[in-house]
């Protein structure tokens, strides 16, 4: 009866993978405080992938894969990366001729402020702001800047400013979202490949197992 069964299950992995076709959500194995690599098989080829770890979600994204003799191709689609900042810029009157002030209004998506830093480039030149200290004075001059506003664990602002006039700039930083994967194309030799997992190596954490639901 066991043989029988035996054979039955086999029966059904060769009908099931002769198809090449994946069905199902199959993650990583986590070792230690290692990111986890969830892959989920939809319809019509069409695959969502995500990478979390103690951070939350770091990378997500969608797109259409193709397995061929044990050989898993993941291509993922062209997405635009989403941003919730928000920026504002108007002018202000300057107190000088030759210098002109930037005054930084930074806060988070429920109006507290945020300490930031803020890189000045190319010159790799920064400036610390917060809410006692929020401005900074640069040189007047026909010419536009690039800015980097940074603070842990929120998206980086970037943005253009001209040094003609001094200005108020307004900005609404919000967390950090998971980077969108686009156009990218991972591929993959399967050393294993059955109903209840594949391996991408030979070693444990090359394992993706399928999530029961």
């Amino acid at each position: 009866m066991k043989k029988i069964l035996h054979i039955i299950i086999l029966l059904t992995s060769i009908l099931i993978f002769s198809q090449e076709k994946l069905g199902g959500k199959y993650c990583s194995i986590p070792i230690g405080e290692s990111d986890v690599t969830c892959i989920d098989f939809k319809e019509n080829n069409r695959f969502e992938y995500s990478v979390s770890g103690c951070l939350g979600t770091s990378h997500i994204g969608t797109g259409i894969y193709e397995l061929k003799n044990k050989n898993l191709k993941l291509e993922f689609g062209k997405k635009e990366q989403p941003t919730k900042n928000k920026v504002k810029v108007t002018k202000i009157k300057s107190q000088s001729e030759k210098n002109i002030e930037f005054e930084f209004i930074v806060s988070d998506e429920y109006e507290l402020p945020l300490y930031v830093n803020i890189i000045e480039k190319p010159n790799i030149k920064g400036f610390e702001i917060y809410e006692e200290k929020n401005k900074i004075k640069v040189e007047k001059k026909n010419s536009k800047i690039k800015y980097e506003i940074r603070s842990l664990g929120y998206e980086t602002v970037e943005l253009e400013l001209e040094h003609n006039s001094s200005k108020k700039i307004e900005i609404t930083m919000f967390p950090v979202q998971a980077k969108v994967i686009s156009e990218k194309v991972l591929e993959w030799n399967l050393t294993e490949l059955n109903q209840y997992e594949f391996k991408v190596g030979t070693e444990i954490w090359s394992t993706f197992r399928k999530i029961k639901k």
